[in-house]
This record gives structure tokens, C-alpha cells and sequence, in this order.
């Protein structure tokens, strides 16, 4: 993982890794899905994917997160990567704090 030190947002941090979603939009006629840019840290980027298909999948933490983004009719891939988002913002509070997991503090009350 990237030093947190180098960054003064969790926002940063995770454009650093590059899974923050770009949006392509050109004019008012042409507007297509958004996308991950693919540009940042590649060997972190699939490190972190491959660790939120396991989070979205068994980790009951993220039950709740991942429930809400599926009624809200979102496909699996744009899941992961709200969860690959979601785990890089954790990640950030914890190098940041020294901390350990907080539930309550990740997802609120």
C-alpha cells in the first residue's frame, strides 16, 4: 500500500490506486457507463480487487453495503469497485489513525 503520509484525503489516496469512477460524457448527445481509468497503481489496484470480490462475498460487515447498492439496481462490477472504494477509504483511516477496524465508524451507526 502507498504511504498515507504522501496524501491528505482518503479521496487522494484512492485516485492514487486509480478506482475512483471516470465518467464519459461529450457534448449532450453522447453518454456512456462510467468507468475506472486504469491509470494509477496496477499492482495494488488488482490486489485490492481481488480482496473486495472476497469482502462483497463472504464479510458480513459489508452485507448491509452491498445489499443497498443491489436494490438500487447496481450490476456486480460496479459493486466491487464501490466496495474496492469503500476498502481503500477504510484503509486510509487506518494508516492514517493507527487504528484498528471499526465497524460503526466505516458504516456508521
Amino acid at each position: 500500500m502507498p504511504n498515507v503520509k504522501n496524501f491528505s484525503s482518503a479521496k487522494e489516496y484512492a485516485a492514487f490506486v486509480d478506482v475512483t469512477p471516470n465518467n464519459f460524457e461529450s457534448g449532450s448527445s453522447v453518454k456512456r457507463r462510467s468507468r475506472i481509468s486504469k491509470i494509477g497503481a496496477k499492482n495494488v489496484r488488482n490486489i485490492v480487487y481481488m480482496s473486495a470480490i472476497s469482502v462483497k462475498n463472504h464479510n458480513e460487515s459489508f452485507l448491509p453495503f452491498v445489499n443497498r447498492l443491489k436494490n438500487k439496481g447496481k450490476q456486480a462490477k460496479a459493486i466491487i469497485i464501490a466496495v474496492v472504494l469503500k476498502l481503500m477509504h477504510i484503509f486510509f483511516g487506518i494508516l492514517k489513525n493507527n487504528a484498528t477496524f471499526d465497524e460503526k465508524l466505516a458504516f456508521g451507526a
